[in-house]
This record gives C-alpha cells, structure tokens and sequence, in this order.
C-alpha cells in the first residue's frame, strides 16, 4: 500500500483545483496530479505535461473517477515506477 502526500493545492476557479500528490512505497516515489472539479469528478495526471494539455486542448486523461474515495483507493494501490523509469519516459513522452 501506498503512503499519500498531499503536495500542494491550486485553485483554478472556486471549485475547481489542481491537487498534487506524493505516493510512496518502500524506496520509490512518484508524483502525480489530480484535476478536481467541483469534488464531482476527478481525473488523474501522471505528467503535469499532460495535465497542461488537457488545460490547453481539453485532452481527456484515461483515468477519471466520480468519487474521492474511488481515487484515493487507486493512489493507495497503484504501481509506482521507479524512479529513473519515470524520468526516462517523460523524456521521450510526445506531447
């Protein structure tokens, strides 16, 4: 299981925000971004290169939820890439 961390909270108008959060497991970390609108629907960002698309040209992530629960029981349990894996795919990630 995953140990959450919130990071950081923007708000993007009064009930919309960008979350981002730290999960954790033994020695990986890996940082994700959350789309919270109006604590109604969630989507999942594992780049803020694609939470920056989806901003500018409404790219819809592949990952939404409809409940907070539903999401934190994902970041609890989701597979974390190590760390150098991570930095390797947002390099060659197209945009």
């Amino acid at each position: 299981m995953n140990k959450i961390s919130e990071i950081n909270i923007e708000y993007v108008r009064p009930m919309r925000s960008i979350e981002t959060y730290e999960l954790i497991s033994m020695n990986e970390k890996e940082i994700c971004y959350i789309y919270n609108y109006e604590n109604t629907y969630f989507r999942y960002f594992k780049t803020i290169v694609s939470l920056l698309n989806y901003l500018k040209d409404r790219i819809e992530p592949k990952i939404t939820f409809k409940e907070k629960e539903e999401l934190l029981d994902f970041l609890r349990y989701k597979n974390i890439l190590s760390t150098a894996t991570s930095n390797s795919e947002l390099i060659n990630e197209e945009v």
